[in-house]
């Protein structure tokens, strides 16, 4: 398979396994400014809450500083703000200096994903969208996986403060690793209208709804998932917890090829379902198996739905617009892992614990999977603006 692989996808797969390995420090962030400071879970919360508004609003505007900057410059400064991230939080617990990390990781975030993604289509043939897309996730996520489960033992043993350095050096591999992307000159339209003209697309406004769907389920994980630590300790968190990440990168892998022979709609369905009975059991019998089980669900929701829709703008945006149809579609992601964020949180609070947050997100998934029947008939109409 090695042979079909662009260097585009080798270099910023690899890229991102390291930065993610750093990145998925996000899982253990609300313990460890819990255990480093005096604040609230709410006020650590609002930290992820605005570095995904951030994220969210330059889904859009970030195709400007993409026209000024250019691909390389903008994949490259966007994945240097994730280990500035990092570094600060390591070096200070100023809350005001935190925030306005967060605000700038917002943009980075931004930068990264849209020109890494188009850049991962554009050097892939259209028969391998979705084999491209689910190996560039699949990097991610295992990356993501790895890092949960290493800085939970390490957390556990010898202190968060120890888990966050280590974060940043992972993140600062990917940093030197990325500096080898292809330098290319690439002809593209940066007219935000047009991405604002997609959102009314009928195709564009369905997987705009399955991707903000889908990010509740990270969401909950950053969140309300992280309950399970106040209950039982970072060890057992980082136990359960894992198996998100670890299916998201095994259900990317695979679920790009079932993307490109199932259909798109049959493989969003699946996921949806699969998630519904995950957090349903979770939430009825709160153990580690189920536990495990509704974080293993809510995995395979995350690998298979940005792999079908990232695949799903391959085959339906040309390629001079490609850009912004992530844009047009991706800021519904982060606005529903700020969502969950802060709904799961506050659902917790009242319900006196994650449980009741699970039953009520595991009927969200229920409609999601008896609506996502429609887009198995549309799912290759072309857009044209």
């Amino acid at each position: 398979m090695g042979k079909y692989l662009s260097r585009d996808l080798k270099i910023l797969s690899a890229a991102f396994f390291f930065i993610f390995i750093g990145s998925s420090f996000q899982q253990f962030l609300i313990p460890y400014l819990q255990e480093t400071t005096q604040w609230s879970v709410m006020k650590c919360s609002a930290i992820l809450m605005v570095v995904y508004s951030t994220f969210l609003f330059w889904r859009l505007f970030v195709n400007y500083t993409i026209k000024l900057l250019g691909d390389y410059l903008s994949i490259f400064l966007g994945s240097l703000t994730y280990s500035g991230f990092v570094l600060v939080l390591y070096l200070t617990k100023q809350y005001p200096i935190i925030i306005l990390v967060a605000l700038v990781w917002g943009w980075g975030a931004a930068a990264l994903w849209i020109t890494s993604s188009t850049q991962v289509l554009d050097a892939s043939k259209s028969s391998r969208y979705g084999m491209a897309s689910g190996i560039f996730y699949g990097a991610t996520h295992l990356g993501f996986a790895f890092g949960v489960f290493v800085f939970g033992i390490i957390g556990e043993k010898w202190g968060l403060d120890r888990s966050v350095l280590t974060a940043f050096f992972a993140i600062l591999i990917g940093n030197i690793v990325i500096l080898s992307v292809p330098k290319k000159k690439v002809e593209r339209e940066f007219d935000v209208k047009i991405a604002f003209s997609m959102m009314l697309d009928p195709k564009i406004k369905i997987v705009s709804f399955y991707l903000f769907a889908s990010s509740l389920s990270f969401g909950l994980m950053l969140g309300a998932f992280t309950g399970v630590a106040k209950d039982h300790g970072l060890a057992y968190l980082a136990s359960a917890a894992v198996f998100a990440p670890l299916a998201r990168a095994i259900l990317s892998l695979a679920g790009g090829i079932v993307s490109d022979k199932l259909g798109r709609g049959r493989t969003l369905f699946i996921s949806f379902a699969i998630s519904f009975i995950g957090l349903l059991l979770a939430g009825l019998w709160s153990n580690m198996v189920t536990l495990a089980f509704s974080a293993l669900s809510l995995g395979i929701q995350g690998g298979l739905v940005p792999v079908a829709t990232m695949a799903m703008i391959g085959d339906s945006v040309s390629s001079e617009r490609r850009h912004l149809g992530f844009s047009a579609t991706f800021v519904w992601r982060d606005l529903g892992v700020v969502v969950s964020l802060f709904l799961g949180q506050y659902l917790s609070s009242i319900m006196g614990g994650f449980k009741g947050t699970f039953l009520v997100f595991s009927v969200i998934f229920m409609i999601c999977a008896i609506l996502s029947i429609p887009l198995i008939k549309r799912e290759k109409t072309r857009i044209i603006m």
